[in-house]
């Protein structure tokens, strides 16, 4: 008697089918083929994390800290996140708003799971990063874009718009600041403009400060903890993968209203259920002692901006859009209008690798972003070729 088989129906669920791969990881899966590319696509230091941080994480084992840890982390962690805000930005966060968590994308992942329901959505201030879009729309999400004003030479986030957008469904406003890709920096009055829109709608502010150690107007950056009340519906999310170079140990924070204290512990335990004690060690010392790393870097991506800046000005018909903090510069050509075919042509031909600004999302389409936290002699060799792909470029259309 033969058995009968009945059709697979296991299948991807809807969400996920229907999210996209990021362009950027469509380049990067092309340009990892070429021998002896420079990989300027993603945001990542080109330096090693520093051996005091390091030690930490070494000594922290040795000790026996390899056992689970608290949903929101270590205390001793959380202490140090208390102690940062208070001594950098004379801002105080009580211990019950601070959760730590496994990156800044997770702690994106948590905050739209947390505040957004199927048909809910989300406004995003763009071009943005692309990974905040796919966290809201695999909760069911929909995401409404605001593009920022070129104003003067300067961005400026058009919050007219986002209210227009804003309607009975609308749980979130996302911005980065300094932004992923633009290195946009928000400037006090709208921090506060936006934080008074928050109050009078009743949308939460969901601030992503990943990059604010990297500021070039300022050593510290800013916060808007810094301005916001307590019950106020302002949610930030930071990692320790930039400022400190530690984008392989996968650790963040995020600080939110003491209202969502047991979602978060809840959100934590069903997704990580702790991050390991040893990697949080390894943030402790960070926070408490990697002040010098931090401004070495810092200074390092400010050299590093002007140079890049200066090269790309003067490359014929090249534009570059102003920056005022973190790793990346993006600018625009007449040959970037398609962002992708550009990026994966440059990095056949070129040996470069970019990331395209359509991944970027609304504004972004036509121009390139390239990461400039790596070594100056690889810009230097990657900027080269950049110049004799594109005149080779120009050539061939003329």
């Amino acid at each position: 008697m033969s058995e009968s088989i009945v059709p697979n129906r296991v299948q991807p669920g809807s969400l996920v089918e229907a999210l996209e791969d990021s362009p950027i990881i469509d380049v990067v899966r092309v340009g990892r083929q070429v021998d002896g590319i420079i990989p300027l696509w993603l945001g990542e230091s080109g330096f090693p994390t520093d051996d005091a941080i390091i030690r930490a994480a070494c000594d922290a084992m040795q000790s026996g800290q390899t056992f689970y840890t608290p949903n929101r982390g270590l205390p001793r962690l959380r202490q140090s996140v208390v102690d940062y805000y208070q001594r950098l930005y004379r801002t105080q966060i009580a211990d019950e708003r601070i959760c730590v968590t496994n990156s800044g994308m997770h702690a994106a992942t948590m905050i739209t799971r947390a505040l957004m329901d199927t048909g809910d959505n989300a406004i995003l201030v763009t071009p943005c990063w692309p990974n905040i879009d796919r966290a809201v729309r695999l909760v069911g999400g929909e995401v409404r874009e605001v593009p920022l004003l070129l104003q003067g030479g300067q961005y400026r986030m058009d919050l007219e718009r986002i209210e227009a957008l804003c309607d009975d469904r609308t749980r979130l406003i996302y911005f980065a600041s300094p932004s992923n890709p633009t290195g946009w920096t928000i400037a006090p009055d709208q921090a506060r403009d936006l934080l008074t829109l928050s109050r009078r709608i009743g949308v939460a502010i969901l601030s992503d400060e990943v990059y604010q150690r990297l500021s070039f107007e300022s050593e510290t950056g800013s916060t808007l903890l810094s301005l916001a009340a307590e019950d106020d519906s302002v949610f930030v999310l930071n990692s320790f993968s930039k400022a400190w170079s530690m984008t392989g140990w996968r650790l963040g924070w995020m600080v939110y209203p003491a209202r969502f204290h047991d979602s978060f512990e809840k959100l934590s335990q069903f997704t990580i259920s702790g991050s390991p004690g040893f990697i949080q060690m390894a943030g402790v010392h960070a926070l408490d002692y990697g002040d010098a790393v931090v401004a070495g870097l810092r200074t390092h991506c400010m050299k590093a901006k002007e140079f890049v800046a200066g090269r790309l000005a003067g490359m014929d018909g090249v534009s570059v859009i102003p920056s005022e903090g973190g790793f990346y510069t993006m600018f625009a050509s007449p040959q970037t209008a398609d962002s992708v075919a550009f990026c994966r042509d440059a990095a056949l031909t070129a040996r470069v690798g970019f990331a395209p600004g359509v991944a970027f999302g609304e504004g972004g389409e036509g121009m390139v972003r390239l990461c400039h936290a790596g070594s100056m002699t690889a810009l230097e060799t990657a900027l080269d070729r950049l110049e004799g792909f594109l005149a080779g470029a120009r050539m061939a259309s003329a």
